[in-house]
Formats: structure tokens, sequence, C-alpha cells
């Protein structure tokens, strides 16, 4: 509203004002937004420009963190809160805000970095990786540095991204202040005690000016960051009430897919389109019991767990990773049951054999084709701890108000006859009825938003449960009015079974805030086809949608996602004529500038 703008200290001539005033004044709310978050981006890009070589060069320790989901950025700003306090001057940044040429002028360097997909970088890190393996990179004796990788080590290339930076920065000359530190899901032990060694090294060496510096931004004095959607947390969840449990596959569907609504009433928990909530379940007591019966362990057995007493049923129940195995785990196994076939059998097999081999088992399994007897004690040492699961939000806040929904396939395997249920899928569609509660906290997905500008056009691929952000997306710009050009490219096995939210997506369809919807039923053809098969066919459609500034989303699993990037570079050599290396240099760019986004597990 005009006649609320305040102009007493306006730095516009008075004809300059008149004009801006004029002109904002036709602006529809849409255009607004646009204008607002241009501004704001050119604002923050000058501040950037005049202040970061600067604050580099000030700073006595340097911060980078790279990220998929918030965990690495979560750490980084733990670390900034405790190097605060004892007044040191740090200048904190993500990846894809550092110029990695900056290195050769920096004494001291902390990295937290994730891994993803094969071993990957986070995208927001790809420019560093390929700067620092370039002929361009340069020597770095005078650098300081440590490393942080977080990582899941159900997966072949645990901390892979990790442990190839702090290899690169040693062959460049760079030393470590301290061992790298590789986290697994657990992190959090793990990720305090490198926080307070890079702490202690800082009140040992480096000198304090009284100042902190945030991603290019000086504060003095003290920084606060502490958020609303912090007051929750991984180690503190919210205990929220389940409201509905619907199946949206349908009958005959080789699916059970739920849409769950969680109560989020007195959590204060605010999300955004594009983020994530992570969900604490406890294993089936049913399995649990079968486990401790087939290896004879009584249920009652007191084992010790955190320097903690309590029951072994207690501590597989709500403790103990049971249905997510590990190389680790099946070892240590095989040797406590002293299992020399199983051994055998592992160790001889290729690294991608080993994680398929892990990928279709659970414990219970193991247990079953490799029957043994253990003290309560060993199995208890020889299992991960419980790992809380993240599930994309399916829902617009600004829609649903105090709730959140969620989009939950059943995951299944039955390698030895034996159904088997994901611990979080089966607690939410099979044990859990509304009413009954669940822990919850947001996990911010700042790299899976909307794009800024809202005129920007957006191109959506999802198989499965990946189309539950869409639903965000589409709820989100349906409330606020906006109606970029949009297009969803689905993917899932039956047309007849398997479209979810199919009344939404048409309808939002009809009414034009969604220009095309593409699908993909991988079984009702002989031949099977997928997502990526949509892309190559609709290449031209694609590259013309790029070439506009469109936005590409990818959602679901890691399979899904490399087969939708190989495909794009397919497009991208194809339509504009180029070679494939040139054609992959562009997707790196665009994975980089953030206009390919993804969301994959």
């Amino acid at each position: 509203m005009l006649n609320t703008l305040r102009i007493e200290n306006s730095p516009f001539g008075e004809q300059q004002l008149q004009q801006l005033l004029n002109t904002i004044g036709d602006l529809n709310p849409a255009q607004s937004q646009w204008l607002s978050g241009y501004l704001a981006g050119r604002t923050e890009e000058s501040l950037q420009a005049a202040d970061s070589p600067r604050l580099l060069s000030e700073a006595a320790l340097t911060v980078i963190y790279a990220t998929e989901t918030g965990n690495s950025e979560g750490i980084a700003t733990s670390l900034a809160t405790g190097l605060e306090q004892l007044g040191i001057r740090i200048d904190l940044r993500s990846a894809d805000n550092f110029r990695p040429a900056a290195l050769r002028k920096l004494k001291n360097v902390v990295f937290i970095i994730s891994t993803h997909g094969e071993g990957d970088p986070p995208d927001e890190a790809l420019e560093l990786f390929e700067y620092l393996d370039s002929e361009r990179a340069p020597r770095l004796p005078d650098l300081n540095y440590r490393v942080l990788a977080l990582g899941d080590s159900s997966y072949t290339f645990f901390c892979e991204a990790g442990r190839k930076l702090d290899q690169r920065l040693q062959t460049l000359g760079a030393k470590s202040f301290g061992q790298r530190v590789d986290c697994d899901v657990d992190y959090a032990n793990s990720a305090k005690a490198y926080v307070d060694e890079v702490i202690e090294y800082a009140r040992e060496k480096l000198s304090a000016d009284g100042q902190i510096v945030r991603n290019g931004t000086s504060t003095a004095g003290h920084l606060s960051l502490v958020t609303n959607e912090e007051r929750w947390s991984r180690a503190q969840p919210f205990s929220a009430e389940i409201g509905q449990i619907q199946k949206i596959t349908g009958s005959g569907s080789a699916k059970d897919v739920y849409h769950i609504e969680v109560l989020l009433e007195d959590s204060g928990l605010r999300y955004e389109a594009g983020d994530a909530l992570g969900v604490w379940a406890s294993n089936d007591p049913q399995l649990v019991e079968w486990i401790l019966t087939a290896l004879q362990i009584g249920p009652s057995e007191i084992v010790r767990y955190n320097d903690e007493g309590m029951t072994a049923s207690k501590a597989l129940t709500d403790h103990l990773e049971i249905t997510r195995l590990t190389a680790a785990t099946v070892l240590a196994y095989a040797n406590a049951v002293t299992q020399k076939d199983l051994e055998a059998l592992f160790t001889g097999l290729a690294s991608d054999q080993q994680q398929a081999f892990i990928e279709q088992r659970q414990l219970a399994d193991l247990v079953e084709e490799y029957p043994g007897q253990l003290p309560a004690q060993t199995l208890v040492e020889l299992l991960r701890p419980l790992g809380s699961r993240s599930y994309s939000i399916a829902s617009s806040q600004t829609t649903v108000g105090e709730e959140v929904h969620l989009t939950v396939a059943t995951l299944r395997s039955n390698v030895t006859g034996t159904n088997r249920h994901g611990v979080a899928s089966g607690f939410l569609n099979q044990r859990l009825s509304p009413g009954e509660q669940v822990g919850v906290y947001l996990e911010p997905n700042r790299r899976f938003r909307l794009p800024q500008d809202p005129a920007t056009p957006i191109i959506m691929i999802a198989a499965g449960t990946g189309i539950a952000p869409y639903r965000a997306f589409m709820q989100e710009l349906e409330e606020r009015s906006l109606s970029p050009d949009s297009w969803l490219i689905f993917g899932n096995p039956h047309l007849r079974t398997d479209f979810l939210y199919q009344r939404e997506w048409l309808r939002w369809r009809d009414t034009g805030l969604l220009n095309r919807i593409d699908t993909a039923w991988s079984r009702d053809q002989p031949e099977k086809r997928y997502v990526q098969d949509v892309v190559r066919e609709q290449a031209a459609l694609i590259d013309g949608w790029l070439q506009r500034g469109a936005t590409i989303y990818l959602c679901g699993s890691l399979q899904m996602g490399q087969d939708v990037l190989s495909a794009l570079q397919d497009v991208l050599a194809g339509q504009r004529g180029i070679e494939p290396d040139k054609a992959a240099a562009l997707l790196s760019d665009l994975r980089r500038e953030r206009r390919i986004r993804k969301d994959l597990y």
C-alpha cells in the first residue's frame, strides 16, 4: 500500500521518488514480488562483490560448508557460534559463495562437506572440486585445514567427497591440523567432538578481534543463530499427532503408498515448500522379538547402551538399526556367529554386488540365512544407532496451516521368502493410527525451493513418491496467485493404480496453473518406459524451456536422478549440436547455477 510507505529518509530525489511511486503503484502482486526478489539479489551480489575479498583476507578462520540436506550447514553454524564466543574473526560460507582461487591467500580453513550419489560432492561444491582437480590449482603450502565429512555407511562410497577433498589438499601441499573425521548418519557425537577440537585449535593458535563474519556480511557483537524452526530438532523432536492416514495407490497396485497428515498444533514449526520432515520411528516389536529368539537372547536381558542399562528388547526396539545394513555390520555379524561362509561370500563380492547384497537384506535376513547364537551385549555393539528418516513435505503451509502432509511408500524386501518392511514406512503406514503420536522435526531444504523470480518456468521431474514436493509447489503457487509456466514429468508403474494425487494434478492442469503433464507408466506397455525416456522424447521442448531460463527439479531415487541427468546431457548435445564433453560442461554450469535442483534418496 502506497499510503504506508515511509519516505522521510528516502535516498531518492523528489522526481525519482515520484517516478518510483507511480511505477510500483501499477504493479500486481506477482510483479511486486518479482521486483522485491530481484532487488534483494542485486543488493546481495553488490555487497558480496565489494566485501568478500577483504573479509576473506581479514578472517582468522574460514569455514566452508557444502550440503544437500542442511546437515553440514547446521554443523558449520554450531562451529561459528563457538568461535564467536571466543571472539575469533571468522568467515562462514557455503561452497557456492566462495571463490576457490582465494584458497592461495588463506591460512586457516575448515571444510564441512557431505557426500551424495555415487560419492559425489553437493552441486554447490562442484566449482571447488573442479578447480582443485584442474591445472589451475595452485600449491598451498601455507594453508592449514581440516575436513569433516558426512555420509552414510550403508552406501559404497562412504564420505567419498570429504576423502577426495582431504587427499587433494594434501597433494597440493596444504597441512591438516587434525585428522579428517568421517561421520555416519548418527553424526551428532562425532561432529560435536570435531567442533570442540577446531575451537580448541582456534583458542590456541588464532588471535581474537571480537567480530564474526557470516556469509560475506560483517556483524559485530552477538550473532543469534536460534530460529523458530530450530526449537525442535533431531535430538529433541516434537511429539505430533497423526491426523489422517489414507492409501492413495489403487487396488491391485504393487505399491502401498499412503498420504499421511501430521498435526503441528502448538509446535511453532514453520516450513516452506521444498522442505523435508524428519521422523523418528521405532522398530517393529514383533521383528525384534523374532531376532532375539533366533539368536537365543532373552528379551529381558540387561545390556549397556550409551552408558545406560536397559533390556535387550528396548535397545533393539528404540535405539538400534536393524532394518538397514552396512558392510561393517555384515562382517561383524559373520565374525560374531563364526559364519565363515557368509564372510567368504561377502568379501568375494565386487563393491557393487556388496551394495546390492546389503540393500536387499535386513538383520533378520542375515539371522535367517546364517543362524547362530550371540551374547546380548555383542549384538548391541555390532549394530549402528537407529537413525531418523526424512520425507519430502507434500504440502504448503500457506494452504494447510498447522499440518504437514507426507507421501510414504511402504519399503518392502523379500530375499529369504519372508516379507520385510522399512522401519519408518512400516511404522507410519501399518502400525500407527490417527490420534497416536510420532516424533518429528523440520529439515529445511533451501536448495529445493521455488525460484526467487516467480516468473521463472519450472520443469518438475519425479518418479513414485518423488512427486510429493511438487504437490507442495503447486499449492504454494495457487495460494499466492502465481502462475509461472510449469510442466510435470511423472513416472510410476501403472496409470490406473499409481497416478498419485491424480485429481489434484488434473485440476491444476484444467485451471491453467499447470501447463503440461507428461507421464511414463513403466508397466503399461511391453517396453518399459521411464521419465528419462520422456526427457529424450521431448528434447526440443525441454531445450526451449531451458533457453527461456527454466529451472529443472528432480525428485526420486538416486538412480532416477542419474538417468535423467544423462538424458539431459543428451538433450543439450543433440539440440545444440555440441560434443558430449561440452554438453557435460553445460550441464555442470546449470547445476552450479541451481537451475537443476535435486532431492534424491
